[in-house]
């Protein structure tokens, strides 16, 4: 039986014979339970339908099945069909689904009360013609007009026998779970951080439970999305802050959290176990990713997507068990940080300038901040060849192909222990320009049915009302501009014959130009690209021809294009405060033919980050200037540290001086990409987004307040930037006649692994981690290896069979690497 269900999608039979849980492959599962042998047997499935057709679906097969609620007389089963905006009503006699009844936008849950069903409504109310909306697998959302984040919530209340909605109820923001208890609905508001308390008699709130991080003035992204309820004591899961918040309902403290319990890694669901007096919790990414891979060949590792969920037993605490458990919570959360006071009037505007201020809003040495977002590598695959750092040298299998990143570190900092706390682009972007993935993590992993924002705008439901790092930015008056990052979609111009312009095309216009003229040809016309967002906050800044995610364009491409409009912003004393910029190519195209090796990647990703630093440091604004270079996620490598640790780069006249000479300061300081975030708003004078952000220290350590201001000259790359399958120049980019030996003397497994490729990635150069990560790490590891390593964990170099066969029995999403 497949597993992969979300939490509320789970329950029993109401004689606890049965055990239903839902499918994101579009069916429910009812299994057998024998409570002696304690174990399920499959008994049958109930298909599911699809969404109805719609051109804006991003999986047009499933119809995301969520909450399950079975009637009281256990004939009946509910399931809310997420995608399809409506609840399944299934015959549990039949064994089928005997009809769709429609409710609100993106149904999470459903609870059963007599002759009524409760459905909460992640993306609120229908959208009428006068909303201002954004779209969500499809659906219009209503939606704030600045940052385009869902502004309604909804419960809709079911009549059974009618089939059809009888009431609507207002609720908080992002709805999920829920608990009925007398007479009372508990509705729980992930983006609100709210309880909503509904009398059931008139279907009103009568009450509203704050559950946000007990900070002054509050701070967004506790995430209550489940609750269950024990002798008068609400218990609610807070997913984003690793803890259950317990509520007294009644007495001089009621309805206000008088504790808090740790859990594991992001609790999405809670029920109470009556029998034993203990609370049962679901931990959706549980212990983390600590699936140790190690081989015969001494190599070992992690990677981000070996997580390993948990199921927590928690006996109901005493008082005095409540405080420590609290002051736990606290300290697991660093609500306790010194650096939680970000309140304006406690600056001093007054105090001399220094790099990182000790108080937001205070001055800074710093006006311009870069920030440079990468795609997928790990610190050991970059770095890890650096014996001054703590590196694998045996997973550095980017080392020599990274000549510039390993130049910034002789004299800007190498920081060895900084992590991403994403598992991959789509939870990535979002950690990075909105401090949380809190959709992501809640709803959309791991197999990412209904979206996939991984640096794209294509889910109203992912953005919080907290905005993002630009509109935080925007707040302060500062000037900001986006390149590629978040962007909702592209546009590229065709030939005159109507084909489609190639990596070669772009390659030999990069040269072309680089040489003026001497190499290459003017084969891309300018501008060609245009890329546009559906987030009004980003569209009005978001650069218009800078490409965002697309492995068929070179990142000198983006490199020639970027540095031409910073030198014109330069000119004309208009460089931005804050400049975000995607330079995605280290993600690498397999060895598919026609692309380069991703050795090759790197070397262009490498040259182009280079180039940029080189332009920054030559510029009138360098003695103003940081640049934060960080992956967005560390999901096609493995690390001996763990699987979610990445190269990242603070690059400024004010870093601190290398610890030896040609060495740059090691700092192995625990950071996380929330850090970076932190740095960047302790410098631009920003109020923090989110917890995250909010409790993370600045890099105080990786910073001086005595410039040094020589610049910084990239080196040139050490390998071709054009090579491609069988270590030769991709057709079009070099001699007419180049040589073929090498693709003569191609191994068997290697030509086989070079024509999966080429199947696998056909048609998903713009899409982010859309080929199946098992088989993109193997091939990336091989290639990379020159066909003479087995993969971390395997004693021989696999085929590519396997591979294929295991992505095409995974779950029908469409564009994701699960």
């Amino acid at each position: 039986m497949n597993s992969s269900c979300h939490a509320p999608g789970i329950t029993y039979s109401a004689d606890g014979s049965k055990l239903l849980f839902s499918q994101d492959s579009n069916y429910v599962a009812v299994a057998n339970v024998d409570p002696v042998a304690g174990t399920l047997t499959q008994a049958f499935s109930v298909s599911l339908p699809s969404p109805p057709a719609n051109p804006n679906l991003f999986n047009s097969k499933s119809a995301n099945a969520g909450g399950l609620a079975v009637t009281a007389d256990g004939t009946t089963a509910l399931v809310a069909l997420n995608a399809n905006n409506t609840v399944g009503v299934i015959n549990l006699s039949t064994g089928t689904l005997t009809g769709q009844i429609p409710v609100g936008n993106a149904p999470n849950s459903i609870v059963v009360n007599g002759k009524y069903a409760y459905v909460t409504n992640e993306g609120g109310r229908p959208a009428t013609t006068s909303d201002f909306t954004n779209l969500s697998d499809g659906t219009p959302i209503v939606v704030d007009s600045k940052n385009a984040s869902a502004t309604t919530g909804t419960v809709s209340v079911v009549d059974l026998t009618t089939g059809a909605v009888a009431h609507t109820i207002d609720v908080g923001l992002h709805p999920a779970g829920m608990t009925l208890d007398g007479g009372k609905l508990y509705v729980a508001n992930s983006y609100s951080d709210t309880i909503s308390v509904v009398d059931t008699k008139n279907n009103e709130v009568v009450h509203t439970i704050d559950v946000g991080v007990p900070l002054r003035d509050g701070a967004f992204g506790a995430g209550a999305n489940g609750i269950a309820i024990a002798n008068g004591t609400a218990y609610v899961t807070l997913g984003q802050s690793n803890a259950i918040a317990v509520i007294p309902l009644a007495g001089p403290d009621a309805h206000k959290v008088k504790g808090y319990i740790p859990t594991a890694y992001f609790p999405t669901s809670i029920a109470y176990d009556a029998a034993h007096n203990q609370l049962v919790v679901n931990d959706d990414k549980g212990v983390g990713a600590q699936g140790v891979l190690g081989s015969a060949h001494g190599v070992k590792g992690f990677n981000t997507h070996e997580e390993a969920g948990v199921v927590n037993l928690i006996p109901l605490p005493t008082e005095r068990q409540l405080d420590q458990m609290t002051a736990q919570v606290i300290k697991n959360n660093h609500w306790d940080s010194k650096y939680v006071d970000v309140r304006h009037d406690r600056a001093d505007r007054g105090r001399a300038p220094v790099a990182i201020p000790a108080h937001v809003g205070e001055p800074s040495l710093i006006k311009h901040v870069f920030l440079l977002i990468k795609e997928n590598r790990t610190y050991d695959q970059i770095l890890g060849d650096l014996p001054q750092g703590n590196g694998d040298p045996s997973l550095a299998v980017f080392g020599g192909n990274t000549p510039n990143q390993h130049a910034l570190v002789t004299r800007f900092p190498l920081l060895d222990n900084v992590y991403a706390p994403s598992r991959q682009s789509a939870d990535g972007h979002p950690w990075i320009v909105e401090s949380g993935s809190f959709y992501s993590n809640d709803i959309l992993s791991p197999d990412w049915i209904r979206s996939y924002p991984g640096g794209n705008s294509n889910d109203a439901l992912t953005y919080t009302p907290k905005g993002f790092l630009w509109t935080a930015a925007q707040k302060r008056g500062l000037s900001v501009k986006l390149y590629g990052e978040w962007s909702g979609g592209y546009t590229i111009a065709k030939k005159p014959d109507g084909s489609s312009y190639s990596w070669a095309d772009f390659y030999n216009t990069t040269l072309y130009k680089e040489t003026n003229g001497a190499q290459g040809a003017a084969i891309v016309p300018d501008n060609s690209d245009t890329e546009s967002t559906t987030v009004p906050s980003a569209s009005a800044i978001l650069d218009p021809h800078y490409p965002s995610f697309n492995l068929g364009i070179p990142d000198q491409y983006r490199a020639d294009y970027w540095i031409q409009q910073f030198q014109q912003q330069d000119a004309t004393f208009s460089v931005p405060n804050l400049t975000i910029i995607w330079l995605p190519d280290d993600h690498t195209n397999g060895t598919s033919t026609g692309y380069p090796l991703p050795a090759n990647y790197q070397a262009d990703n490498d040259l182009a980050l280079g180039r940029m630093v080189e332009a920054i440091s030559h510029s009138s604004v360098w003695g103003s200037s940081a640049i934060f270079v960080e992956e967005d996620d560390s999901q096609d490598g493995v690390d001996h540290v763990d699987g979610h640790r990445q190269p990242v780069y603070a690059i400024s006249p004010y870093t601190a001086a290398p610890q030896a000479p040609g060495v740059g300061k090691v700092i192995h300081t625990t950071y996380t990409q929330e850090n970076v975030n932190r740095t960047i708003e302790q410098i631009l004078g920003l109020e923090p987004l989110t917890q995250f952000d909010l409790t993370a220290s600045p890099m105080y350590d990786a910073f001086q307040n005595t410039p040094n201001l020589a610049p910084f000259d990239h080196v040139p790359a050490n390998t071709a930037l054009n090579i491609g399958p069988g270590n030769t120049p991709i057709a079009g980019t070099g001699p007419a006649n180049f040589d073929t030996t090498s693709v003569a003397s191609m191994s068997a497994v290697e030509k086989a692994w070079n024509v999966a490729s080429d199947a696998m990635t056909k048609g998903k150069e713009g899409k982010p981690d859309s080929v199946d990560e098992d088989f993109l790490n193997h091939l990336v590891w091989y290639s990379a290896t020159n066909w003479k390593r087995p993969y971390p964990g395997e004693t021989e170099i696999q085929a590519p069979d396997a591979f294929v066969a295991a992505a095409a029995n995974k779950k029908p999403t469409e564009d994701n690497d699960d």
